[in-house]
């Protein structure tokens, strides 16, 4: 029986993506990534880390023109890529998610605001300040989801609002 070599286009330049987008790995291919902050935002991280294949842009809130629209719109908007093959027991947890650092008093709530329509995902807290993105029932087939999952975190009387927009890329699972 031979073995499967893996190979990873985005490291040998062998993919089609633009010079605005980034190349993401998975299993067997890769995805072209476009991270851009909306208006109000400006970029103020973008982590490379090569070894895991995981991309992390953050954009934050330039201001807010009144009360109820730092409310309601996100403090800071952060990118993220999962990659997981379609054997993955369910459920499975998948993503955590809590302001840093936590405090006293902190409390969340979690909701899945887009990219949940078929129902996969669901959210959970741990304590009153950690809470978790969990995948909970079984993807048959490789599928791409964008999923934004916010955070509002009470704190001090005010509440302050994170997304964060989690690429997940589910693969065939290699027999």
């Amino acid at each position: 029986m031979g073995s499967i070599i893996h190979v990873d286009e985005c490291a040998l330049g062998n993919h089609n993506c633009s010079s605005a987008q980034s190349c993401y790995n998975i299993q067997g291919s890769f995805r072209c990534l476009l991270f851009e902050c909306p208006a109000n935002y400006r970029k103020v991280s973008d982590t490379h880390f090569f070894k895991e294949d995981f991309i992390s842009r953050r954009c934050e809130r330039i201001n807010c023109f009144n009360y109820l629209d730092c409310q309601n719109t996100p403090l800071r908007i952060t990118y993220y890529q999962l990659n997981f093959q379609t054997n993955i027991v369910v459920p499975a947890h998948i993503f955590r998610i809590g302001p840093s650092p936590a405090y006293a008093g902190d409390n969340i709530i979690l909701t899945i605001n887009k990219g949940n329509e078929e129902n996969y995902f669901s959210t959970r807290k741990l304590n009153s300040y950690t809470g978790i993105v969990y995948l909970q029932r079984q993807v048959k087939e490789p599928k791409d989801f964008l999923l934004d999952v916010e955070m509002k975190l009470w704190r001090q009387g005010t509440y302050t609002t994170f997304l964060a927009k989690i690429y997940i890329f589910i693969t065939s699972h290699v027999y």
